[in-house]
């Protein structure tokens, strides 16, 4: 499934060269894929000696992911098929503050989904949320037990269906599938919302960390003279670029651009270029990638005022574009969403292999030993 989400169609003996699997595995494989309608056989090529061989790509109609992401108060939902088209999007809605109406909620959401694509099988369910996992940061007024009942409602109506993530991990996963780094690679991800967060992306999976927290790139200490943080700290770039510290900041600010303040975009390029040279320093990777649910226009003035410094780093003489916008706008994370499950169905993961995954547990702060893995 990888190679053909990497590659989009490919013959039989293509895909054995490219797995290393033997031409009778995956004469098995692909009739069993074939059988459970995840993928499909396009008709045989065309201007070749011997017998033409069939292609096979993946079936857009073999099923679809739904992905919630909950940010600012407001629940927000997806649906996109195994080709990675959006194929669905519902009406958002306040998050409701009890586990009852949460449910409801949910209910709704499923009952109305499964209505427009009816006929079509669900992979999975994805839901993100924006705020560190096995932590108790909370960058909003939202208290520790309304998200236990927010995120435990999800678990319990979708149970094994469901993959939980963080909002930048999801929106650098997207990345993977509908951005910019389809074929999966190396990358860098710092996503820009109320927060700033980030993704670390090597050969297509995500990097971690013991509690899944890796990227935590809003909490680089950029001045220690400056502002106390919520995690504790004093001057993390989350107080220079985040869209909350702009709010704090600046108490009357919309995000139109006569409305942000040029002194704060120069104090938020100036941020992001040192938080910039370490990440480069440290990860070494191909491409930086920036986006959010931030406007775009920020972002892109951001970069623009950013270019004009100089943050020298191993990454910063490279011929290419040092940090690039994300193309996917402010539904990335939501976009991150859907695509866990997909990916999960089309990636080959030792992670997947040994039932490694982002709990629940590690949502809601429940201490446990080695929360990442679940016993299979």
């Amino acid at each position: 499934m990888d190679a053909l989400r990497r590659n989009g169609s490919l013959s039989r003996v293509e895909i054995a060269r490219l797995s290393g699997l033997t031409p009778q595995a995956i004469r098995n494989i692909v009739d069993d894929l074939l059988q459970t309608n995840l993928i499909r056989e396009t008709g045989r090529r065309k201007g070749f000696r011997g017998q033409p061989q069939i292609n096979i790509e993946i079936n857009p109609d073999g099923g679809y992911s739904l992905g919630f992401h909950a940010e600012a108060g407001i629940l927000h939902h997806v649906a996109a098929n195994l080709g990675g088209q959006i194929v669905y999007e519902g009406k958002s809605l306040p998050i409701p503050r009890s586990k009852a109406d949460m449910l409801e909620t949910i209910a709704e959401i499923d009952a109305k989904s499964q209505h427009e694509l009816k006929g079509l099988m669900r992979l999975g369910v994805g839901a993100v949320f924006s705020r560190p996992a096995s932590s108790k940061w909370f960058i909003h007024e939202q208290s520790p037990e309304e998200f236990a009942a927010q995120s435990q409602a999800l678990a319990g109506y979708f149970d094994e269906e469901i993959v939980f993530e963080n909002d930048a991990n999801a929106a650098a996963l997207a990345e993977s599938m509908f951005g910019l780094v389809r074929a999966g690679g190396n990358f860098v991800y710092i996503f820009v919302g109320e927060g700033v967060g980030g993704g670390i992306v090597d050969a297509g999976e995500p990097v971690r960390g013991v509690r899944g927290n890796a990227g935590e790139f809003g909490h680089i200490l950029i001045d220690p003279n400056g502002e106390k943080c919520h995690c504790g700290n004093n001057g993390c770039l989350h107080g220079y670029l985040s869209i909350g510290g702009l709010r704090r900041k600046y108490k009357d600010v919309s995000l139109e651009p006569s409305s942000v303040p040029d002194e704060w975009i120069n104090s938020a390029a100036s941020a992001l270029g040192r938080a910039l040279v370490s990440l480069e320093n440290i990860l070494d990777p191909e491409r930086v990638i920036v986006g959010g649910t931030a406007p775009e226009w920020l972002l892109a003035e951001i970069v623009s005022r950013l270019a004009r410094q100089d943050f020298p780093s191993v990454r910063s003489e490279l011929a290419e574009q040092r940090l690039e916008i994300s193309k996917l706008g402010s539904r990335s994370a939501l976009l991150g969403a859907a695509a866990l499950s997909l990916l999960n169905v089309t990636n080959p993961s030792l992670a997947k292999l040994t039932k490694q995954s982002f709990s629940l547990d590690d949502i809601v702060a429940t201490p446990r030993v080695n929360a990442n893995v679940k016993s299979s």
